[in-house]
């Protein structure tokens, strides 16, 4: 009898035992930073330069960033991370205007494309800014649609992860600067490819190749302009003028934005569409950053490899 109350208490110690064990401990601080991004291409980079040191989310996944506004989910997401991160506040200008501040909030907010030699818009170089007004709408923000501005961000997002988390410096800039040696050997394969194209001209629905086609010598001619607003009967006319001087045969369009106009255009034109990527929204695939860069830039290299001038 003795020996069955032993075995009894034994199994019930045991029992607690495992119990306890798989109960989480509150008083254990979860490792790494919480950081928010704001959409694709700031997830991409800040999980690479992060590695699996931070959480690292974002909260614009599918939807173009243009005409994105957070809802309150977000914005409460946002002041509830250690570090939101966006892109530039020309692109998500409600991310300027986020006030940590007024919500009680200690996350540090950041603004990557600070650091960034942004470009004007084709066409405003000369525009002169009077006293008074905000030149910052003046600029493209599609920067990481080149990869060598692409790895300028990666060590840009480094040093700034870096200042608020110094034990972990070492590892965003090794990661950082793997990812720009990468982001430069691609650029240079595509400045190659790109040399020997016959064709140095395309066509997308708006001018978000600029940084594109300035890397790699070519001309962009943009159906919406970097609005991405319908162009007027007058722009139609120069575009298809365009066409036939210049012999395009091929108009790129992108994932989710309406085409109905550009199929107006290639009916009149006998132009072919072909998809380029902007990148804004997550491709939902198990490439890097840079590899869906490549695959976007072998699309372009290809079409205008065939093309004659």
């Amino acid at each position: 009898m003795a020996s069955r109350v032993r075995w009894f208490f034994y199994l019930v110690s045991l029992i607690a035992l495992v119990g306890c064990s798989a109960q989480p401990d509150q008083n254990i601080e979860k490792k790494g930073l919480k950081i928010v991004t704001s959409f694709y291409p700031m997830y991409a980079l800040v999980s690479e330069v992060s590695g699996d040191i931070n959480d690292v989310r974002m909260i614009n996944s599918a939807a173009g960033i243009h005409d994105f506004e957070p809802s309150v989910s977000d914005v409460r997401a946002i002041y509830d991370a250690d570090v939101f991160i966006y892109h530039s506040h020309i692109l998500e200008s409600w991310a300027g205007r986020l006030d940590p501040n007024l919500k009680g909030s200690s996350v540090r907010v950041l603004e990557v494309s600070k650091t960034l030699p942004l470009e004007r818009v084709e066409g405003l170089e000369k525009f002169v800014v009077k006293e008074g007004m905000d030149d910052s709408s003046l600029y493209d923000p599609h920067t990481w649609l080149d990869p060598v501005l692409v790895g300028q961000e990666a060590l840009a997002i480094a040093e700034q992860l870096s200042q608020i988390d110094p034990s972990n410096r070492l590892v965003y800039e090794e990661n950082a600067q793997a990812l720009k040696d990468k982001a430069d050997v691609l650029a240079e394969t595509f400045q190659q490819r790109f040399e020997s194209s016959r064709q140095k001209t395309f066509v997308t629905q708006h001018t978000a190749f600029s940084y594109t086609a300035r890397r790699f010598g070519l001309k962009q001619l943009g159906i919406t302009g970097v609005s991405a607003q319908e162009p007027s009967p007058r722009q139609l006319a120069e575009i298809k003028e365009f066409i036939t001087t210049y012999g395009v045969k091929t108009i790129f369009v992108e994932q989710g934005v309406s085409d109905k106009l550009a199929k107006s255009l290639a009916t009149s034109t006998a132009v072919q569409f072909k998809e380029l990527n902007t990148l804004e929204a997550d491709p939902k695939n198990d490439l890097t950053f840079l590899e869906n860069l490549e695959a976007n830039l072998t699309i372009l290299a290809d079409v205008l490899a065939t093309e004659e001038e």
